[in-house]
């Protein structure tokens, strides 16, 4: 597939260049089968591991988050997912039957082919992370990458992880700008909303209390479920703002590279401030509303849209399903409140062409054809009433196509 380039390829790279070698090695990475790729994908993983705690160092410096929560947060589930990816991918993205196995003289399949050269384009919430994950799935789908996405320093640093896994350097390129010159561009954007968490009568307290610091104050507030809202039933969880509040205050600012560092140089802020629930600002402040029942708290968290993520805290797990399902949300969870994260078969989607693909028997009787007679006419319809028209007339129209089908063989003769 040609020479492998440096690990130390500018970020800059000139976008046309890199898409046209890119478009060069694609077709031949492509006509290895998608475990052979998966291989790569695993061996990525392995990279990804071997130098956790130097990625962690750089992502810190780079988006200012604390080391300890890129590597929990971002370094880990990455590795996970590249797993996931090399364990899931390859029947994901094998042929799928259209045709019924009852089909005599057809079959029909669906075929998940490569899209080309594929852009990632940020800015993205996950420094690190979604990046990781979007482009494996890029590549393991067939496909060249051109990485505009995330800090420059991790996209130079996640393009060495891939080629010591052995992928091609034409394959994948940190350039400035990818849009104009691929053939389909992924765009990895923060939500524009911030998170909520709803908490309803029955709610753990403790692990609600766990569960907002979190959300608000990790990845100082910026991460890709940070949470912006708490909304609280009155009857709830008394005290649960100023319980909040105290959680956070215990948390430590400074150095993002500091193992000892909670938040990275901004100080968390918990307020009952209606202007912020409102238009949550940006970064590390948790907006808490109390509402003076459940209702009015569900009420209040359907106003959210649909571009942010909800966490329903209950004690009937059952209700809090229910509920869930009835927020306009991109996801929700019960019980907890964690990073969404699409299921493999849905991520692969993203940068796959499907195409369709019909092969007949060589005996099949002749498709569709001109002229059309009137015992094919007949034929056709007989067999359409035969399988999916009413019961009583069903066997009139077998005898009327059987009929149909004796005058156009007494024709052949």
């Amino acid at each position: 597939m040609g020479a492998t380039p440096e690990v130390g390829a500018p970020p800059d790279a000139d976008a046309a260049a890199a898409a046209e070698a890119a478009r060069a090695a694609q077709p031949l990475w492509a006509l290895l089968p998608p475990s052979a790729r998966a291989r790569y994908v695993r061996r990525a993983a392995v990279a990804m591991l071997d130098e956790l705690d130097e990625l962690a160092d750089v992502l810190a410096d780079e988006a200012g988050w604390p080391c300890t929560h890129l590597v929990v947060s971002e370094l880990l589930p990455a590795v996970r997912g590249l797993h996931a990816l090399a364990d899931e991918g390859p029947a994901a993205l094998a042929d799928r039957r259209l045709s019924s196995r009852a089909a005599v003289w057809r079959r029909s399949v669906s075929i998940q082919a490569p899209a080309g050269v594929i852009g990632l384009a940020g800015p993205s919430a996950s420094p690190w992370h979604e990046p990781a994950l979007e482009a494996a799935a890029a590549l393991l789908a067939g496909n060249g990458v051109l990485l505009a996405a995330g800090p420059a320093a991790a996209a130079q640093r996640l393009r060495g992880v891939f080629l010591r896994a052995g992928i091609p350097g034409e394959l994948i390129v940190p350039v400035r700008d990818a849009g104009a010159v691929c053939d389909r561009v992924t765009r990895l954007a923060p939500p524009t909303r911030m998170g909520t968490l709803l908490v309803l009568r029955g709610a753990p307290r403790a692990a609600v209390v766990d569960a907002a610091v979190w959300a608000a104050f990790a990845g100082s507030g910026r991460h890709a479920a940070a949470a912006g809202r708490l909304i609280v039933s009155r009857t709830a969880a008394p005290g649960l703002a100023e319980a909040i509040a105290e959680q956070a205050a215990k948390l430590r600012v400074g150095d993002p590279r500091d193992p000892a560092t909670d938040v990275g140089l901004v100080a968390p802020t918990v307020t009952t401030s209606r202007a912020a629930f409102d238009s949550p600002p940006p970064g590390p402040v948790l907006a808490i509303v109390e509402a003076a029942n459940d209702d009015e708290a569900i009420s209040l968290a359907s106003t959210g849209g649909r571009d942010g993520v909800v966490s329903v805290w209950t004690a009937d797990r059952e209700r809090g399903e229910r509920i869930a399902r009835s927020l306009p949300a991109a996801a929700v969870w019960v019980g907890r409140h964690a990073v969404p994260a699409p299921a493999v078969p849905d991520r692969l989607a993203r940068h796959v062409a499907p195409r369709r693909l019909e092969t007949r028997s060589r005996r099949a009787p002749a498709a569709m054809r001109l002229p059309t007679t009137q015992d094919v006419v007949e034929i056709q319809g007989a067999l359409a009433e035969a399988r999916h028209g009413r019961e009583s007339r069903r066997w009139p129209a077998l005898r009327k196509g059987v009929a149909a089908l004796l005058r156009a063989a007494r024709r052949q003769r």
